[in-house]
């Protein structure tokens, strides 16, 4: 029981972090394309606080925890990159399919592969519902084929990059134990927050200042959406020692998306069509389905 409402507890927080960073987007005073680093910054910074604070400010690591945390930053500095260059190029209900299968499928494949974790038959038909789902919930009237092949690409990319930073959050732990869990989240955020304030000064140069400027409702915004971001990555790693690593991850991103665009159509007004409520109605099903298996 426990273990079922820390799921959706955490659900519900990376639902919040979805619904405040679009708020934040719309209200970002400065250049479009500087909100999401100008965002992984001051989110990052924030996170690494709360992790020292989780720890005790005593931080202890081993050379594995480090090299996965860099690599892991480099996933999430990738992640928040090619979400915004796929929107820009094809198809929403492409790349959401594209980044919640990887973002599904890499961390389960590696847990089957290399720590034998099981996985059924009847759970890989839920999953195959499941991303079919996400495709009819995403699908809009109208959408506009892909510009190029590098949509695609793009698209491939995200879905690695999404399914690498859940599965070395696991990976690290199978590895050096729970204890160095804080660490791992430190260094992730750390690194993407120098990673993103590299980008800053290569295209901002002496602007950086400006960029980081926010008007009153746009920093509280970003405040809130940051505190969401912390809450839900530390109860992540909590969490993924104690839970089957399938159903996890499956709850992560798929009923993340089915609750924000449910909170849309209820805070936003933003209408559906039928196949969108298809979508929702077959999410709802196949995510109780994995559940059960």
């Amino acid at each position: 029981m426990i273990n079922a409402l820390s799921v959706g507890m955490m659900v519900l927080l990376y639902t919040m972090q979805s619904l405040l960073c679009k708020k934040y987007s719309d209200h970002y005073p400065g250049d479009p394309e500087m909100a999401s680093p100008v965002f992984t910054v001051v989110s990052g910074m924030f996170v690494v606080l709360v992790a020292f604070f989780v720890s005790g400010f005593s931080f202890s690591f081993s050379s594995v925890t480090v090299l996965l945390g860099v690599i892991n930053a480099v996933a999430l500095f990738g992640y928040n990159r090619f979400i915004i260059e796929a929107a820009q190029s094809g198809p929403y209900s492409v790349l959401m399919v594209f980044s919640i299968a990887g973002g599904i499928v890499i961390p389960t494949a590696v847990a089957h592969l290399l720590f034998q974790e099981s996985l059924s038959i009847l759970k890989i038909l839920a999953l195959l519902v499941v991303f079919l789902a996400v495709w009819l919930i995403s699908r809009k009237q109208g959408e506009a084929r892909p510009k190029s092949g590098k949509f695609f690409v793009t698209c491939l990319l995200l879905g690695i990059c999404n399914g690498t930073y859940g599965c070395l959050l696991d990976v690290q732990q199978r590895l050096t134990g729970v204890e160095e869990k804080d660490e791992m989240v430190a260094i992730t955020y750390g690194v993407a927050v120098l990673l993103s304030f590299v980008v800053l000064a290569i295209k901002q140069k002496r602007r950086i200042a400006a960029t980081m400027r926010q008007t009153g409702r746009s920093a509280l915004y970003l405040a809130a959406c940051s505190l969401a971001v912390a809450a839900a990555i530390n109860l992540l790693v909590y969490i993924i020692p104690l839970v089957d690593l399938t159903v996890l991850y499956t709850l992560d991103n798929s009923g993340t998306m089915l609750l924000s665009v449910i909170a849309s159509v209820i805070f936003f007004r933003e209408r559906l069509s039928r196949t969108n409520v298809i979508g929702c109605v077959t999410m709802a099903a196949a995510l109780v389905a994995v559940a059960l298996l």
